[in-house]
């Protein structure tokens, strides 16, 4: 029985992966991801096994069959994102942007945590409204305005976290915390590119790794 494969096939088509996709996240061709899938390779290397897990968004142990039970028998999946600095610019999560670390999920219920998702850092002489120094954010990317709450948005090339509304007329408002000096703040914005949603930001002391 190919457990391996199957294994690596459902957490693909989990984490709404293409095998082209997946082997590009991994560096190898997509004829090795349906090597590995369907058996006919029964061993991932060494060095393939991190990149592996980490596009496939579970821990190594996961992936192996190794993972440990809970009190109902089932495997718990440790999800593992990845963490970008967060600077002001916006190279700071484009496309050749790099993470910083790769983070197991420990402290957050898996469910909360969708395809694409991943975890930003202020970096120190930043500053970001909502989330200041000592916080950890998690990134959902968005295209557009999808409903009231916190964003990363870019305006006039700069990387902001901001509070989006949008009144009656379908109008979007923008507006800082309390702390905010920025004279564009309540501002009527029409002109802002939005990068991802906000859902959750927690303050670094309360978490476990």
């Amino acid at each position: 029985m190919n457990e391996l494969g199957e294994r690596i096939r459902k957490l693909r088509e989990q984490c709404g992966l293409s095998k082209a996709e997946l082997a590009r996240r991994v560096g190898v061709s997509d004829v090795t991801i349906s090597y590995w899938e369907n058996g006919t390779i029964k061993r991932v290397g060494h060095s393939r096994l991190e990149p592996l897990a980490r596009a496939l968004r579970c821990s190594i142990a996961h992936l192996l069959g190794k993972a440990r039970e809970t009190s109902d028998g089932s495997h718990a999946i440790v999800l593992s994102l990845p963490l970008y600095p967060l600077t002001a610019s916006p190279e700071t999560i484009g496309i050749s942007a790099m993470p910083i670390s790769h983070l197991s999920m420990g402290f957050i219920d898996n469910e909360l945590i969708r395809k694409d998702d991943y975890l930003l850092i202020p970096q120190k002489l930043e500053h970001f409204d909502f989330c200041p120094q000592g916080t950890l954010m998690l990134a959902r990317k968005c295209a557009r305005f999808d409903g009231n709450g916190l964003y990363l948005v870019e305006k006039n090339a700069r990387l902001m976290i901001k509070r989006v509304e949008q009144d009656f007329d379908m109008t979007l408002n923008i507006f800082g915390d309390a702390e905010s000096h920025d004279p564009e703040e309540n501002a009527q914005s029409n002109d802002l590119v939005f990068h991802a949603a906000i859902p959750v930001i927690w303050p670094m002391q309360v978490m476990t790794f």
